[in-house]
């Protein structure tokens, strides 16, 4: 059996390392238009800003390693065209510009996601970047080094563009962000979160502009770099830009199969399409059942990217056990000394999707017994169905480096997926010990405040 790789980000490589593994006789030939493979882009703002020196610690493998396994792998090579009536590829070998076509039997298709570049006037100016591959990593680094970029505007508040923020002001940059919502990372986390995270960065002088829409980009006196952001409401100096607003899937070579309007793939609990069964699309090319809605959605996530692939390769390899179990958007951000984690849906991401019948309970609480000398605080939010009492959401939160409770989040995220009940989750086996939490923890306190059991501290 001959099966063709087209991309090897996280999904592609996790398909291919694990197919390889348990189904070492399958003849495995991958194409990926980039220089490199296995790109870990959640690390570019952490590379910016120091953390670390050697970039190399951004790729958990390597193309010799892919063909160490006996993989057939071809970097800066461009699919064209997909023929899916005879099996077949056109590709592009961008080096020596030869055009050639190859077949197969199974295609898995692991396209990811692009930065969506609005085209805004002045968009083509030098100086305004993205940020998703290793090659954009190298731009923005050497822009944050350079004494001569003082200005830096971030165009959007999401993940990556709370990340590069920080980043830069690391730098001593004047940074600005620029967005059309009202405050930061809306679809994740709700005012009680968020808020506490504005205070912080513009305490430490950092602009923040929300609802604002960005009409165009003025050059500088040469003609061709950046030197102001202009938006309905005002203009901003630049000399750099990064465009952060958002990705969507890379599936335009793909026409003809079912997809979500914004270009996502449905897939099957096995991820193959659901328009043809040799093909296979994964990570964030692909659209699958989220457990909430039980709907199709598109959540983009080195997590699940690098699970579809799993899940792909083994069905290919004949295995039927190892269905994708649906997902949920567990996530979480470290970004001014915050850490936050979030499953599910918010308050605000009910409201957005119109899920109804929906209540939420907030507690900030001590992470330990009050009479610990070493304690902090902790928030936690909940979203759950108030006729069923089932959990639909939860967001976690503490400060600074020596408290961090996100992983609390992995078992709330499975409570989702099983469709557990509130009592169900604060009777859940929970242990206790004042060195690390308290005799009702805030997970369950925050339960028992929903269900009218406040008595407790």
């Amino acid at each position: 059996m001959k099966i063709i790789s087209i991309g090897t980000n996280h999904a592609g490589t996790s398909f291919l390392r694990t197919l390889k593994t348990i189904f070492p006789q399958a003849e495995l030939v991958s194409y990926d238009r980039n220089t490199d493979i296995s790109f870990l882009g959640c690390g570019i703002a952490l590379w910016v800003s120091d953390e670390f020196s050697n970039p190399s610690g951004l790729f958990y493998s390597s193309p010799e390693q892919l063909k160490g396994m006996g993989i057939n792998v071809n970097l800066q090579h461009d699919v064209l065209e997909i023929d899916r009536k005879n099996k077949t590829i056109t590709v592009k070998n961008l080096v020596s510009g030869k055009i050639f076509k190859d077949s197969y039997d199974k295609l898995v298709f692991a396209g990811g996601t692009w930065p969506i570049i609005p085209p805004f006037e002045g968009v083509n100016l030098e100086n305004i970047l993205v940020s998703k591959t290793f090659t954009h990593a190298k731009a923005i680094k050497e822009k944050a080094i350079d004494p001569s970029i003082k200005n830096v505007i971030i165009i959007g508040g999401g993940y990556i563009g709370i990340e590069l923020l920080e980043a830069f002001h690391k730098y001593g940059k004047k940074t600005t962000l620029i967005d059309m919502q009202d405050r930061i990372i809306p679809n994740y986390f709700d005012y009680e979160f968020t808020r506490k995270m504005e205070e912080k960065i513009r305490a430490e002088g950092i602009n923040l502009q929300f609802g604002q829409k960005v009409t165009r980009f003025i050059a500088d006196e040469s003609g061709k770099k950046v030197a102001f952001v202009e938006t309905d409401k005002g203009e901003y100096a630049a000399d750099l830009v990064i465009l952060a607003i958002g990705f969507l899937p890379n599936t335009k070579i793909l026409t003809d199969v079912e997809k979500l309007p914004n270009g996502a793939i449905k897939v099957d609990e096995f991820q193959r399409s659901l328009s043809d069964e040799n093909l296979y699309a994964i990570g964030d090319s692909a659209a699958m059942f989220h457990n909430v809605t039980q709907k199709y959605a598109h959540i983009a996530l080195a997590t699940n990217a690098v699970k579809s692939g799993i899940v792909a390769a083994f069905h290919i390899a004949g295995r039927n056990d190892i269905p994708f179990p649906g997902y949920v958007g567990t996530n979480a951000i470290s970004v001014f000394g915050f850490n936050y984690a979030s499953t599910g849906y918010c308050e605000r991401g009910c409201s957005l999707i119109g899920i109804e019948d929906i209540a939420t309970e907030y507690l900030e609480d001590w992470d330990r017994p009050e009479f610990m000398q070493e304690k902090s605080k902790v928030w936690i939010k909940i979203t759950y169905q108030k006729s069923t009492l089932k959990l639909v959401g939860a967001q976690i939160g503490s400060y600074g480096k020596r408290f961090n409770h996100t992983e609390v989040i992995y078992f709330l995220s499975l409570a989702i997926q099983k469709g557990l009940k509130l009592p169900e989750i604060a009777l859940s086996d929970f242990y206790f010990l004042p060195h690390f939490n308290k005799p009702f923890n805030f997970v369950i306190q925050v339960i028992l405040n929903a269900l009218g059991l406040s008595y407790n501290k």
